[in-house]
């Protein structure tokens, strides 16, 4: 049997196809690491949190990790956790009147327990973000009550959120307020940060937008930035904006604006436009970056010889890591996301799937720690699990001498 020139042309092109399209679509799932569990509940070593109609509360529940320690903070419990890689339970800050008695814990450092792990008593109210410093002290946003809470008639809104301090030794050292030490306390705090000179950043939202609080590492007042949508640079094909996310750098003092742009289509109606990563240098007093962000379009699973079918998701400015490299996350295929790592220049330095098991889990929070690991609280009804995905690898190879990726033996 011969075969025409045609015939064969056509065979090739069509297995060319088929192999174009296998690899577009083939991307690397990586692998979920489970590092402990907790059952939910109000014990020392336990998280609680509840639901109401299917809805959290307005408490925070927050992940932090350093050098393979967990920081987790639980507000409806009034308590702060600190974790090994392996779930011991290291240290505990607690309110004493909503937490029963510590067992696992002897309360303060002495002599009759391990002197590296131990429970500290204090008022804490509703913590939510929190950070451990370079220098092992840990910061705490907590509420305050509402004898000193103030009002803010120019940005509409309750001031009502400081950062509380305490050193290594678990010490209250002081509290940090808009203008430092003792300060004016703070709006809605949405991000807390430190940098590679402990510098301290404070990101916060209010009705009318956002506001960055920079200070010092002893917390003196270094910078305080407004971001609202008519101060964002506009596309020129849009007609709206929303700022997504701030999020500052962990070198230099300056923030990254994810901003998504809109714009009006044929029925008078809003389409995203595209996604944009603006850079604020605070120096400077300027923007110094504007790059597009990598669209995030799936493909479904139906047939696309004769129609090809897509669905495009936001994605979600989730942390930055060394270099610096952006981490974006926004929904796959049912359970499974899609983890996105960009440069400065807008290159793609990786793309990685990650599963959380969404039927099951009503509740979860993630962590980007400046080695690229990406970890993550995940709470179900019975127990809470905290995991990570080794995202590391789409950040650079070199890595500096405080880079500490390994899970922490056992003391």
């Amino acid at each position: 049997m011969r075969f025409t020139r045609g015939f064969f042309i056509i065979t090739v092109s069509i297995i060319i196809f088929f192999t174009l399209f296998s690899c577009q679509e083939e991307e690397l799932m990586l692998e979920r690491q489970l590092l402990f569990s907790m059952p939910i509940g109000k014990m020392e070593d336990q998280l609680f949190v509840q639901q109401f109609d299917g809805v959290n509360t307005l408490s925070k529940t927050r992940i932090f990790m350093k050098d393979g320690f967990f920081f987790i903070s639980n507000g409806e419990s009034s308590k702060v956790m600190e974790f090994s890689s392996f779930g011991d339970l290291i240290s505990l800050y607690y309110n004493e009147e909503r937490n029963p008695e510590p067992v696992i814990l002897g309360k303060g450092r002495n002599s009759e327990v391990d002197v590296t792990r131990a429970a500290y008593g204090y008022p804490l109210k509703d913590p939510g973000e929190i950070v451990n410093t370079l220098s092992g002290d840990l910061l705490i946003d907590d509420k305050i009550s509402e004898q000193r809470q103030e009002y803010d008639q120019e940005d509409d809104v309750m001031l009502d959120r400081i950062i509380l301090r305490f050193n290594e030794n678990g010490e209250f050292v002081s509290y940090l307020g808009q203008e430092g030490p003792g300060g004016t306390p703070f709006p809605y705090i949405h991000g807390l940060y430190t940098n590679a000179d402990d510098e301290i950043t404070v990101v916060t939202r209010n009705p009318s937008g956002w506001k960055v609080f920079w200070f010092t590492n002893r917390g003196d007042p270094l910078y305080r930035i407004d971001f609202t949508n008519d101060l964002i640079p506009m596309e020129e094909e849009a007609v709206t904006l929303s700022i997504e996310n701030i999020i500052p750098d962990i070198q230099e003092r300056r923030v990254y604006i994810k901003v998504d742009y809109y714009t009006e289509n044929e029925a008078s109606m809003m389409s995203f436009y595209k996604s944009v990563m603006l850079g604020y240098d605070l120096d400077e007093q300027t923007y110094n970056l504007n790059m597009d962000l990598p669209r995030n379009i799936v493909k479904s699973d139906q047939p696309v010889i004769f129609e090809e079918k897509e669905h495009e998701y936001l994605n979600e400015f989730a942390g930055i890591a060394r270099g610096p490299s952006f981490f974006l996350i926004s929904p796959y295929e049912g359970s499974v996301y899609r983890l996105t790592v960009v440069d400065t220049d807008g290159a793609v330095k990786g793309r990685g799937l990650i599963e959380f098991s969404d039927q099951d889990i009503f509740f979860r929070n993630y962590h980007v720690n400046p080695d690229g690991i990406f970890s993550a609280l995940v709470c179900r009804d019975f127990d809470a699990e905290v995991v990570w995905w080794r995202s590391d690898r789409f950040v650079e190879e070199s890595q500096n001498e405080y880079s500490k990726f390994i899970p922490n033996e056992r003391n």
